[in-house]
């Protein structure tokens, strides 16, 4: 679980945020016949397909990041030694609320821990009695490569995009008394070819609906109750993506039918849970060369690129590719191979960055054979200098008039997004600015609409976030 002194802030952002809110579309069916005693496991389902990359999320220890207004989780996966990290953002609510992004203290059915798991706990937004009602939390999940040591707001930038990416939701049940019932619903937004599946005895129950210019397929749930978040494919579902993706969106929720009841049934809160699995990054080949390290540094005006390789057989050459964005690359240079079986070498590559615009730079290899298969090394990121802006300063500070001045130095010309927060780590008041290389002055604008307490000032440029402290008086 991510604990409460975690959770604080991100608790009061999600009361204070305004969501887009539409209905969950067509009812599901009603549920078919169930048997909680019934669990079948391994399942594929459950595994990854034959012949798939058997590499698992680890979904532990988020925290909220107020600049992004996202959940950040560091090292949700190693694929091919490639370092994964991702966000959750909150899309959505609707007749819901999120107790709770993460909860690393839920178990399954036996009372083991699936701390790995995306575990959210969600509830009504009211009590449930004689009305019909239907809800749901929508999340977004995207995948990043790391780029950068230690861990910074960099390593949230540069997308990861993953194969046969393949999404479990588990444990998808509820109850059910006379003719009413609760139970809880998962369903993901289209993006052909999607390809959902449910184990030959499973207990749920197809449906889909258009909505928010989406298709939204999946299930509604058993009403059996199980133990824990059971991993049984009789309650489970998943979600298997037939083209390369960079993030998910799905919606966890309940479908509550009364029955005729008036009675009082609550607001029960719900542990549902998830994971993601079975996917690698896609590539063209799989070359004989085996890259052993690539690193990067700045010195006097360049890019110094460096890299050690074993094993060049029938390889081509190297060439380096550069992009200032993360996504989109260009070349930049072509190193000729000098090893050969058995040997290992290694390359160095001078960018002379003197002429090009910018301060944060990543770069790549592609690695061609002789006939023309190629593959990619992981991206590494370089900076022109180690902060594109420093020396913030707020003055007055305190600030008594509601005018107020913050004075910086940038590294080079760009747009920067100023955001006031305040203690709950809400966005209180947003600006955006021209600053340039060299000394700057910002008037901050609005600020006496603001109440007397302490505040943080975020600068927020292209590669990172920058901070500083104010207080406003009367």
């Amino acid at each position: 679980m991510i604990k409460y002194f975690l959770l604080l802030t991100p608790l009061l952002w999600l009361s204070n945020r305004s969501y887009a809110q539409s209905a969950p579309g067509s009812v599901p069916a009603n549920p078919i016949s169930c048997n909680a005693s019934f669990c079948t496991t391994n399942a594929n389902i459950d595994i990854c397909p034959p012949g798939s990359n058997i590499v698992v999320t680890n979904f532990q220890g988020g925290t909220f990041n107020a600049a992004t207004q996202v959940y950040r989780f560091t090292d949700v996966a190693l694929v091919n030694g490639q370092r994964v990290h991702a966000t959750v953002s909150v899309d959505a609510t609707y007749r819901a609320i999120l107790q709770s992004v993460d909860d690393d203290a839920a178990v399954d059915q036996g009372g083991i821990s699936i701390a790995s798991f995306f575990a959210p706990r969600i509830s009504p937004d009211q009590n449930l009695g004689a009305t019909d009602r239907d809800g749901y939390v929508q999340f977004t999940v995207r995948f990043y490569l790391h780029v950068d040591n230690p861990v910074s707001n960099n390593d949230f930038t540069v997308p990861a995009v993953l194969a046969n990416l393949n999404y479990v939701h588990y444990d998808v049940d509820g109850s059910m008394t006379g003719q009413r019932w609760f139970r809880e619903t998962g369903v993901f937004r289209e993006a052909p070819p999607l390809t959902i599946n449910g184990n030959s005895n499973t207990e749920l129950v197809a449906y889909q609906y258009t909505g928010d210019a989406s298709t939204w397929r999946g299930f509604a749930g058993s009403v059996c109750e199980r133990d824990g978040v059971s991993r049984c494919a009789e309650v489970a579902v998943a979600g298997q993506y037939g083209v390369a993706q960079s993030f998910i969106t799905y919606r966890m929720g309940y479908n509550y039918e009364s029955g005729g009841l008036a009675t009082n049934f609550g607001q029960p809160t719900r542990q549902y849970g998830g994971r993601f699995g079975c996917f690698e990054f896609p590539s063209q080949s799989t070359l004989p060369v085996h890259l052993l390290g690539f690193t990067g540094r700045y010195n006097g005006g360049s890019a110094i690129l460096n890299w050690t390789a074993e094993n060049e057989v029938k390889f081509r050459q190297y060439e380096v590719e550069r992009s200032v964005n993360g996504t989109d690359f260009t070349n930049v240079g072509l190193v000729n191979p000098a090893g050969g079986p058995g040997q290992t070498k290694s390359y160095e590559l001078k960018d002379n960055l003197s002429s090009v615009n910018g301060n944060a730079f990543y770069y790549r290899l592609k690695m061609v054979d002789l006939d023309g298969k190629f593959t990619y090394s992981t991206t590494v990121l370089i900076r022109r200098s180690s902060k594109a802006i420093s020396g913030i300063v707020i003055n007055p500070n305190p600030i008594v008039s509601g005018n107020a001045t913050v004075r910086m130095t940038a590294v080079s010309k760009g747009m920067v997004d100023l955001r006031v927060i305040d203690f709950t780590g809400k966005v209180v008041l947003t600006q955006k600015a021209t600053v340039y290389e060299g000394n700057n002055s910002i008037s901050i604008n609005n600020l006496n609409r603001l109440q007397p307490g302490v505040y943080t000032l975020q600068m927020i440029d292209e590669a990172e976030v920058s901070t500083c402290k104010f207080s406003i008086v009367r």
